[in-house]
């Protein structure tokens, strides 16, 4: 038995260590000269310690503007997306109509429907009436890319609320819109809490339409902002100040996403049992 914990734990460890390893490569260049990630073979201890990175961001870009300029997109985008996913999933969880499996795995197939490819027809759009430059540029195909992915997840968590809930919120006269209010919402926070979490760390993350969608420098968010550091002279990228920068607005996600495990965990799982 002994041997075989040992083994378990020996294994786990191992993947630890394997998923760990990047993140220390990145806090130990984010402090040494950008020079140390030319070396070869890479070096992994450090040499020198600087602060020069942290500092050399702000003054390379303004990435408080731009965290600013996430922060609204994504919050924004996660607020509709759940808003009108719980909406839909509740639609379907109660209207038992034909096809509705075949609409729930549709959505499943819409969300890997590659972004790259509407691009165009959107960048069009947008352009035609005014909207680049803008924050519904990102905020309007941020919620409609995260709506498969939510609705889903939610009309599976409601299909597990107990059916006689509905029924006596039926008899003491609430309307359908009282009843996803002031029942099914309440009970679904932990899905809520799950496709938030989710959902925002795929807004701010995402690039190519931030990219496409926002010439404007202000109106930059932070992972295209940091992807346009660059060094004192053609072809010098200051890997230092951009590890750096990625740290700095990659630690607050990764400190949200710890605090909530728990209610990710139970959000993804609740859904798998009958309730």
């Amino acid at each position: 038995m002994m041997n075989r914990n040992f083994k378990i734990y020996l294994g786990v460890g191992l993947m630890a260590l394997y998923c760990l390893f990047p993140i220390y490569f990145l806090v130990l260049y984010s402090f040494e000269p950008s020079e140390a990630a030319y070396h070869s073979p890479p070096v992994f201890y450090p040499i020198a310690f600087t602060f020069s990175n942290y500092t050399g961001v702000f003054k390379s870009i303004p990435l408080a503007r731009y965290a600013l300029n996430s922060i609204i997109v994504a919050t924004s985008a996660t607020f509709l997306t759940l808003l009108f996913g719980s909406m839909a999933a509740y639609g379907v969880s109660v209207l038992k109509f034909r096809g509705r499996d075949l609409f729930l795995n549709s959505l499943i197939l819409l969300g890997f429907f590659p972004a790259a490819t509407m691009i165009f027809p959107i960048y069009k759009m947008f352009s035609d009436i005014n909207l680049l430059n803008n924050y519904l540029a990102l905020i309007l195909p941020y919620t409609v890319g995260g709506l498969p992915l939510t609705t889903w997840v939610m009309a599976t968590y409601f299909e597990n609320i107990p059916k006689d809930l509905l029924d006596a919120a039926s008899v003491d006269g609430l309307s359908i819109g009282g009843t996803y209010a002031k029942i099914m919402i309440p009970l679904s926070l932990p899905a809520l809490s799950t496709v938030a979490i989710l959902d925002f760390i795929a807004f701010w993350n995402e690039f190519i339409y931030a990219l496409t969608f926002m010439p404007d420098s202000n109106m930059r968010t932070v992972t295209v902002g940091i992807s346009l550091i660059s060094g004192r002279f053609t072809y010098q990228y200051p890997w230092g100040q951009i590890i750096a920068a990625a740290l700095m607005v990659t630690i607050p996600l990764v400190i949200m996403v710890f605090v909530a495990q728990e209610k990710i965990i139970s959000g993804l799982t609740a859904g798998a049992v009958k309730g």
